[in-house]
């Protein structure tokens, strides 16, 4: 059984904490949230830490990561441009995989990112 230290995650613990949030899959297992895109920090490509939680239990801790090129788009527009001197990049951050590249499309003025996780609900290891 799960207790509050797995909820934790989602329990903010100070005013420091931005862009983080909880959601509820739809019957279809799906979420859908709207955001900037991320920044970056020395170290680290661009990327979103994700947390999956089935009942109470977190099943799952990953993150999702772009492609290259449409984050060298982004990073030359402003305000992005004003951040310089990014040193990390997908091939050489050392937590980036290809299963955590989201599938990206323009769309309107901004783009859609999608991405499937897999998680192992009942952590039986299958």
């Amino acid at each position: 059984g799960g207790d509050m230290g797995d909820m934790g995650d989602l329990t903010p613990t100070d005013d420091k904490r931005y862009l983080r949030g909880a959601q509820v899959t739809n019957s279809d297992g799906i979420v859908e949230f709207t955001t900037i895109w991320p920044g970056w920090y020395r170290g680290r490509t661009i990327h979103i830490h994700a947390m999956v939680h089935f009942s109470s239990e977190r099943v799952l801790t990953t993150q999702m990561m772009f492609d290259e090129k449409l984050n060298s788009t982004v990073m030359a527009a402003s305000p992005y441009s004003e951040h310089t001197g990014r040193d990390t990049f997908n091939d050489n951050d050392n937590i980036y995989q290809d299963g955590m590249l989201m599938k990206v499309t323009k769309e309107d003025d901004g783009y859609l990112g999608v991405i499937v996780f897999a998680a192992d609900s009942d952590k039986d290891g299958s």
